[in-house]
């Protein structure tokens, strides 16, 4: 079997390492450095370090980005190619492929209602100015 190449991307703090709806092409794995993973409006959802993927939610779902992925201080991160992902996925227990399925799903809902409700809270902090 043929051993795929993962490539090393690096960013600098600020950097955005995808946006909310770019295509979701790629899976990211922190070699050093944390990312920050915020809603389509600015709220943050979780601040990732070394050995943590992120990306996989609208890859694994096959829709654009849900979530938008900044540097926090200077990265090295590992791009994994879709080709990879899916022969992984392919390869894997089909209970563990529909685990990982769900649960990304129901991380997508998550992100979806904490930003609902922050929206919410912000628009009644708003009213009381």
């Amino acid at each position: 079997m043929k051993k795929n190449k993962l490539e090393t991307k690096t960013f600098k703090a600020g950097d955005i390492i995808y946006s909310h709806n770019d295509p979701a092409e790629f899976i990211f794995l922190i070699h050093s450095g944390t990312v920050r993973i915020e809603s389509k409006h600015g709220l943050e959802l979780g601040k990732l370090e070394t050995g943590e993927i992120f990306g996989e939610v609208g890859h694994i779902i096959e829709s654009p980005r849900t979530v938008t992925a900044v540097a926090i201080t200077n990265c090295l991160i590992r791009v994994i190619d879709e080709k990879t992902v899916k022969e992984k996925m392919n390869n894997a227990d089909p209970v563990l492929a529909a685990i990982i399925r769900g649960l990304s799903l129901r991380i997508g809902d998550a992100n979806a209602l904490a930003e609902k409700h922050w929206l919410e809270l912000n628009l009644y902090k708003s009213l009381n100015k």
